[in-house]
């Protein structure tokens, strides 16, 4: 691959600097104001008045490594109320209290990671070699993250060369080729920081469960069209210029292929047999950060992120004769400048200003049919064609071929837009509260479109033991380009989805070292933007979400550490047909059981047991000879996964085993889409 000569010489890189770091800073306290990876100014110790307010969860370096987690996909699963789904095209996709993921923004110290092409991302491709921890805010989170966020919003925090080991990696492998590797680098003196880290992934597949029944389309043992492999370079460093003034820098390259598993035939649904044949993505970050005196400090960051992916469609299982390909790219840059007014006693006034820029462009391509003799030469739509064609831009278009064949391009951008404001106050902590609200514009091709989010939260401690919080919030998200100006289903008469957030929630120490949170919420959402019977995006109506989250922890006894998390869903589409009112692939219950415990001989046993219960579909079958939709139900599933791990050498080293979907579950989450079955790996972590 492209990346694999920038790994050699990166890897060498990374020695060097892991070698020569012996003259380390220790730890220096830094002021967190000056913090450019955390949208949310931070100010002292102890959370936020945003954070107190609203439903943050935070899973740092060491519950990561406690879980086994290779990639960000498989740290979120932990989440409550967040369910990590793999549907049709073999992507995992993160849902947020029943979000999609283009509802959720995804940012990776602070700067936004989310594709212009669609608004989604892969958290399978960000390893966790890379992350120092995972922040994620859901219900009416902070106006300073921007439009959209309506599930929610996620910061990975990475990795950085104070404080870590100078050099360290892991090496894991399983059945069917499977193998994850990383090494890291990191030095640090007394006003700079770096870090190096290395990744690589790669699988002919995963196996299914024994309890498959297999079919035509899925007749081995290991899932059709399941190989991955990903390359992962991140570098990172800041340099401090005095006290009062920080520069960092961030960059990663990502470079790739793998398969799209399909339907196995089981429903009603349509096979497909797609690839993603290249795959490289590049991220570049540059922040600041000055403190001019006591209450004023400036601090920004600019960013460009660009992902360039060619996805192929081939006619059958073969994988060899083409029937289309896209060649596809999307950017996004802008920047984010926040402005820090520091009351002390009264509080913290931040305004932002964030300009950015995503544009999206393809070209999509279909081989010439092979003309039978005596036939006519026919287009696409089957009508008589002659050679040529226009180029198309925009609106679709395209460069026909003779035999039905040809190619057509889009290339198209847009400008959004936001001044925000937000107030933090917060009394030692006895009670305290957020307010913001920001101005968004989009501009588009056929017009541009202004809207407004707003954010009202608050907590208060009313018992040493007691916090209750409360919040409500309203949220914007713009279609993405793909929803205004793809070829086949793009709508550029679509308007901003908007919705209304309601919580309320209470934080209780039970005594005898357990812990309880309790989070309800209510959300109304209006224009959700989905596509209809014929496949073009609208704007859908009106969805409902209701539900609960629950965390119960406990560390009464000794090396042993428990939780427990429930998810409660409701979900109702206001405006649907009669006996269509849930919405697809939402799980109604989600409960999950996590233990983690410490033998004498220092082996660390990690437990992860969950259970996804009442999740419906729609397919249209034939009744009396006419097609109607019917409503379908997911066969609920129970996934144990275990993780043990073994210190030596001082800590110097770790020997670990794991197992994913222990029980050798066969379940789905989507239709005709089987997971996983059981896996078992083995590796090392080693440090120096």
């Amino acid at each position: 691959m492209k990346v694999q000569k920038k790994i050699i010489r990166m890897s060498a890189i990374a020695l060097a600097i892991g070698s020569s770091g012996a003259a380390t800073a220790d730890d220096i306290d830094r002021d967190p104001i000056l913090n450019v990876n955390e949208i949310i100014v931070v100010h002292g110790e102890g959370p936020t008045a945003t954070q107190a307010s609203t439903t943050h969860w935070s899973i740092d370096e060491d519950e990561i490594k406690a879980l086994g987690a290779q990639s960000l996909d498989q740290v979120l699963k932990s989440v409550p109320g967040v369910y990590v789904r793999t549907g049709g095209q073999g992507t995992p996709r993160v849902d947020i209290r029943g979000f999609k993921t283009r509802h959720v923004t995804l940012l990776i110290n602070g700067v936004p990671a989310n594709g212009a092409e669609d608004g989604q991302f892969d958290p399978s491709v960000i390893p966790t070699s890379q992350i120092a921890s995972v922040e994620v805010s859901v219900g009416p989170t902070s106006v300073l993250y921007g439009p959209g966020g309506a599930g929610g919003v996620i910061n990975i925090i990475t990795k950085q060369g104070e404080g870590a080991s100078g050099l360290s990696g892991r090496l894991e492998a399983s059945a069917e080729n499977t193998f994850n590797g990383d090494i890291s680098a990191a030095s640090s003196g007394e006003n700079w920081q770096s870090l190096v880290s290395i990744s690589h992934q790669q699988t002919d597949g995963f196996p299914l469960s024994d309890d498959y029944p297999f079919n035509e389309i899925q007749s081995d043992s290991v899932r059709a069209n399941s190989d991955k492999e990903i390359d992962n370079i991140y570098a990172q460093g800041s340099y401090w210029l005095s006290q009062s003034t920080q520069i960092t820098a961030n960059m990663s390259l990502r470079s790739g292929e793998w398969g799209k598993p399909s339907r196995d035939g089981s429903g009603s649904g349509s096979i497909k047999f797609e690839r993603a044949d290249d795959y490289d993505a590049r991220t570049f970050q540059l922040g600041m950060a000055h403190k001019f005196n006591e209450m004023f400090t400036l601090r920004g960051f600019g960013y460009h992120n660009q992902s360039d992916v060619v996805e192929t469609q081939y006619i059958d299982d073969s994988y060899t004769k083409v029937k289309q390909s896209q060649d596809g790219r999307s950017r996004v840059q802008g920047g984010n400048l926040q402005f820090i007014t520091n009351y002390g006693p009264a509080g913290i006034l931040t305004g932002s200003l964030i300009a950015e820029n995503q544009s999206w462009e393809s070209t999509t391509s279909k081989p010439e049919k092979e003309e039978k003799s005596g036939q006519k030469s026919r287009g696409i739509d089957g009508s008589s064609s002659k050679s040529g064609g226009g180029n198309g831009s925009g609106n679709g278009g395209g460069n026909g071929g003779g035999n039905g064949g040809g190619t057509s391009s889009f290339d198209d951008s847009g400008w959004l837009y936001t001044l925000a404001a937000e107030y933090q106050f917060q009394d030692d902590g006895y009670y305290g509260f957020t307010l913001g609200g920001a101005f968004h514009d989009q501009e588009r091709v056929k017009e541009s479109e202004s809207d407004y989010s707003g954010q009202l939260s608050g907590f208060w401690q009313a018992f040493e033991h007691t916090r209750f919080n409360a919040g409500i919030a309203r949220k914007v998200r713009f279609p993405s380009m793909k929803n205004l100006y793809s070829q086949s289903s793009g709508n550029a008469d679509l308007v901003a989805e908007t919705s209304k957030h309601f919580e309320l929630g209470v934080a209780q120490e039970l005594g005898a070292s357990t812990a309880l949170s309790l989070a309800g919420y209510y959300t109304d959402a209006e224009n959700y933007i989905a596509k209809d019977i014929a496949g073009i995006y609208q704007n859908m109506g009106r969805y409902q979400f209701k539900g609960v989250d629950l965390s119960l922890t406990n560390q009464s006894f000794d090396d042993l550490s428990l939780t427990f998390a429930y998810s409660f869903l409701d979900t109702e589409d206001k405006d649907a047909f009669d006996g269509m009112g849930a919405l697809e692939y939402r799980p109604r219950h989600q409960l999950r059981l996590q233990a983690e415990y410490e033998l004498a001989f220092a082996m660390r046993i990690n437990m992860n047991l969950e259970r996804i219960m009442g999740q419906v579909y729609y397919e249209q079958q034939k009744v009396n000879g006419n097609k109607v939709w019917t409503d379908q139900s997911l066969a609920d599933y129970t996934l144990l996964d275990v993780n043990l791990v073994q210190p030596v050498l001082d800590d110097k080293l770790e020997l670990y085993i794991r197992a994913t979907n222990l029980l050798d579950e066969n379940y789905y989450q989507s239709d005709a889409i089987p997971q996983a079955g059981r896996q078992v790996f083995v590796g090392i972590n080693w440090q120096l």
